[in-house]
């Protein structure tokens, strides 16, 4: 098989280039929608999605110019070569609208208070045909950022159990509209519920770095402060900072529990 020449490999790499510079624009561009929109500190880190939606953008930054850098040849007509580069980025496009196709159905929406921690749901782990059960201002997930909620008790012993069984199947009171509660109802347990974050500290001494860093974050002094645990269907040590008010002000990948 003969080798390309050398007038060919300049010509497709000059094509190859510009390709790969759009596709780095296009990358830049999508890569700020994801982790500054739809999965905000620190639910990038908890939700694992950076690894996943690099490894999307390489493939798709790659691939592309790599395509352009084969198919390209100065021997082909205008037409030609204007059908194969739109052909190629056809295939890319598409390829890329799987991907944040993927990663919006996986992304943060609902951050529940539930009994003595705060639960992070992802908008595939909701129960969308239950949505009409939810207080008419929770009835429709966000495009981005989460929304807060309480969460009701069960109404009964036999939805009690029934919870139970279905939180043993992976599904929490947190992913049912039908539990859901306006935020401001979750206070007065958050209040019972929320422990001092010098407590945190001095049990946990191995995480202060960590502490000590989320902390200098909040720009408030420990003593201001309380934690509630913080999960999800992924991850289970990590904290939220509370200020006295009750307000989330900073979180902590620290085991809460």
């Amino acid at each position: 098989m003969p080798l390309p020449s050398p007038h060919r490999l300049k010509f497709a790499a000059r094509f190859a280039g510009w390709h790969f510079l759009i596709s780095l624009a296009v990358a830049l561009l999508t890569a700020a929608l994801v982790f500054g929109l739809w999965y905000p500190a620190p639910y990038r880190l908890m939700l694992g999605v950076a690894g996943i939606y690099l490894l999307i953008l390489v493939v798709d930054v790659v691939c592309g110019p790599l395509l352009t850098l084969i198919v390209a040849s100065p021997r082909k007509s205008l037409r030609e070569r204007t059908l194969d580069f739109a052909l190629i980025g056809l295939v890319q496009l598409a390829a890329l609208a799987y991907g944040m196709h993927s990663v919006w159905l996986a992304r943060p929406v609902v951050l529940a208070f539930e009994t003595d921690r705060l639960v992070v749901v992802t908008a595939n782990e909701i129960q969308l045909q239950d949505l009409a059960l939810a207080p008419p201002a929770l009835q429709r997930l966000p495009w981005w950022g989460v929304q807060q909620v309480n969460l009701r008790p069960p109404r009964d012993s036999e939805e009690f159990l029934r919870s139970i069984d279905e939180g043993m199947q992976g599904l929490s009171p947190a992913m049912r509209p039908g539990w859901w509660l306006p935020w401001d109802s979750a206070r007065p347990a958050m209040q019972a519920r929320a422990r001092p974050l010098s407590e945190l500290l001095a049990r946990r001494p191995q995480d202060a770095a960590a502490l000590h860093t989320a902390i200098a974050d909040t720009g408030l002094s420990i003593t201001e402060l309380h934690y509630l645990p913080l999960v999800s269907s992924k991850a289970m040590e990590w904290i939220a900072l509370l200020n006295e008010q009750l307000d989330i002000v900073g979180h902590a990948p620290v085991d809460g529990f």
